[in-house]
C-alpha cells in the first residue's frame, strides 16, 4: 500500500452545509508537471471539468493520459502545479497538507484495485477502522446496515483471509461509505476481479448512486465497467478528449479505439 492510500483510507464524511452546487467535484485549468524544468513530464495540461454531484463518472484514457492524476488532484491526494480544485464547496489547493488530510478524513472515500484490508482484523473491524482512526464511534448499528448493504451482513466475524476476492472488494466498499463521503473515489476498483465478480462490485456502486445519491467518480481501463456510469470522461495527453452520456459498451469501446489510434500516430 502507498503511502497515498494509506492515507486516503483514513476515511470521509458528508459536510454539512456546503454551498449547493450541481458539481461534487470542479477542476478549474488544473495543471500537473512532475520532473524538473528540463525532464518535465506534463502529466495535466489545463484541464476543466466538473465531476456531478450524486452522479457516477467513468474516467478513461490510454496509458499515460492522466486519469490518475486527475484522480489523486480531484481527491486531494496531490496538489496541481497550477489552476484549482474544489471538493463538496472548499478550495483545495488553497489548503494546507494538514487541512487536506482532514478534509480527506471527513468527506472523501477510496477504493483501490488492491483491497488494502487488514488481515489480522475482523470484517466489522476493517469496516469501522476509517472512524476510529479519525477518533470517532461507529453509531450504533451503522457497521452492520453498510455491510448488509453490500451483501456480507453475515460475515462480520470473519477475517479478509476467509473471503473471496469479490468479498473483500465489498467490505473495502463498505469502508469506503461508512463514513457517508461526499465522493467516493474509484481507482481501478474491479482491476483484480473476474469478470463476473467484477459486475457485482460495479452493480453496488451503481445502487449507492441510485439508492442514496451517493457520487462515485472511477478511474477504468474497462469500456464493460465504463457502461455502468452515467457519464465517461476521457483524457488523452492530459487533456479531455471528448466526454460520453449514458455510455454504452460499444461507444466507450469505439472511443478509446479512437484515442489509442491518435496516439499512436503522434
Amino acid at each position: 500500500m502507498t503511502n497515498s492510500q494509506q492515507e486516503a483510507l483514513l476515511g470521509g464524511g458528508g459536510a454539512a452545509g456546503a454551498p449547493a452546487s450541481a458539481d461534487a467535484v470542479r477542476l478549474t485549468s488544473v495543471r500537473k508537471v512532475y520532473g524538473s524544468t528540463r525532464n518535465a513530464v506534463v502529466a495535466l495540461d489545463g484541464v476543466s471539468v466538473g465531476l456531478r454531484k450524486g452522479a457516477f463518472t467513468a474516467i478513461m484514457g490510454p496509458s499515460g493520459s492522466g486519469k490518475s492524476t486527475l484522480l489523486q488532484c480531484a481527491a486531494g491526494l496531490d496538489r496541481p502545479t497550477s489552476g484549482s480544485v474544489t471538493l463538496d464547496g472548499v478550495e483545495l489547493t488553497s489548503l494546507g497538507e494538514r487541512e487536506r488530510t482532514r478534509l480527506r478524513r471527513r468527506r472523501i472515500g477510496f477504493v483501490f484495485q488492491a483491497f488494502n484490508l487488514l488481515p489480522a482484523l475482523t470484517v466489522r473491524d476493517n469496516v469501522a477502522l476509517p472512524l476510529r482512526l479519525a477518533g470517532r464511534r461507529p453509531e450504533r448499528g451503522a457497521v452492520e446496515e453498510v455491510l448488509e448493504r453490500v451483501g456480507l451482513g453475515g460475515r462480520l466475524g470473519s477475517r479478509p483471509g476467509e473471503l473471496s476476492g469479490g468479498q473483500q472488494q465489498r467490505v473495502a466498499i463498505a469502508r469506503a461509505l461508512i463514513t457517508r463521503p461526499a465522493v467516493l473515489f474509484g481507482d481501478e476498483p474491479t482491476g483484480a476481479l473476474d469478470t463476473g465478480t467484477a459486475r457485482e462490485v460495479l452493480a453496488l456502486l451503481r445502487e449507492a448512486v441510485e439508492e442514496t445519491g451517493q457520487t462515485v467518480v472511477m478511474v477504468t481501463h474497462d469500456p464493460v465497467a465504463a457502461a455502468h456510469a452515467d457519464r465517461a470522461l476521457f483524457l488523452a495527453d492530459g487533456r479531455l478528449a471528448g466526454e460520453l452520456e449514458l455510455p454504452t459498451v460499444e461507444r466507450v469501446a469505439a472511443q478509446m479505439t479512437r484515442l489509442g489510434a491518435d496516439g499512436a500516430g503522434r
